[in-house]
């Protein structure tokens, strides 16, 4: 008897001494984003898959995902750190990295728009190689904690407006913005449309932008850029903003 009782506590003991290791492990980090709302239908697509899955609330998203909402609908996801992200209706995004570390705070996440709306309410990041971007085929838009929309036409001309914060706004490093685009399936279009012709040529050149609170900034599809501007709240004022400033207020960090 008191050798069985001796070995189950040897046992008990390797349990408890393991388990430390084990809930460490679990904290130390997540590359998941949770779906917090649905309304409508989305769908989400693996890697390489060509059937949709319906996303529902609580849903996890992961790296290479692709994501596709369709008329009357919009979805929210949440990000490991609180950021939030929220998509309008015949919105195409693709999730390329899903990062963040709880010890130390250091997150890397990065989306592709290639058409669509993208509302985004951005943790403040607190280390030097923390980043949030969202990317498009001419342009890309970072963050270091604010509040910022992204549009993305047909036509690949973009709108970037701020409401709280700063955005660096710059276009693509080399092909990156090309090989994403390239990787995304073929979704929905409103229907025949005409297409302006590039009548500007596109300049080589790399160029950033920073856009402050309450400016917007536009990007022509040749990835010209305008200088940023202020915008006007009230004129801006529709219901896909109104939904999510409201939805913002009950966003918590």
């Amino acid at each position: 008897m008191r050798i069985r009782d001796a070995f189950c506590f040897l046992i008990v003991l390797i349990a408890l001494a393991s388990l430390p290791s084990v809930i460490s492990a679990d904290e130390s980090g997540s590359d998941e984003a949770t779906v917090t709302m649905v309304i409508g239908t989305v769908r989400v697509y693996d890697a390489g898959s060509k059937t949709g899955t319906l996303l529902k609330k609580g849903d996890l998203l992961r790296k290479d995902q692709e994501i596709q909402v369709s008329d009357s609908s919009r979805l929210e996801i949440r990000f490991p750190d609180g950021t939030v992200m929220r998509l309008a209706e015949r919105s195409h995004l693709k999730m390329n990295t899903i990062a963040f570390d709880q010890k130390t705070s250091n997150k890397n996440v990065k989306v592709y728009l290639g058409v669509g709306k993208v509302w985004a309410k951005v943790k403040k990041l607190v280390t030097p190689d923390s980043s949030v971007e969202v990317g498009m085929s001419n342009a890309v838009a970072g963050v270091r904690g604010t509040v910022y929309r992204v549009n993305v036409e047909e036509d690949k001309s973009v709108l970037v407006r701020v409401y709280d914060g700063e955005v660096y706004v710059a276009n693509p490093p080399g092909d990156a913005a090309k090989a994403a685009e390239g990787s995304l399936r073929p979704h929905e279009v409103p229907g025949p449309h005409e297409v302006p012709p590039p009548y500007h040529e596109v300049s080589m050149a790399q160029w950033t932008e920073i856009v402050k609170a309450m400016q917007q900034i536009s990007i022509s599809p040749e990835g010209i850029p305008s200088k940023p501007e202020d915008f006007d709240l009230k004129a801006d004022s529709d219901d896909w903003v109104k939904w999510n400033q409201a939805r913002d207020r009950e966003t918590t960090f």
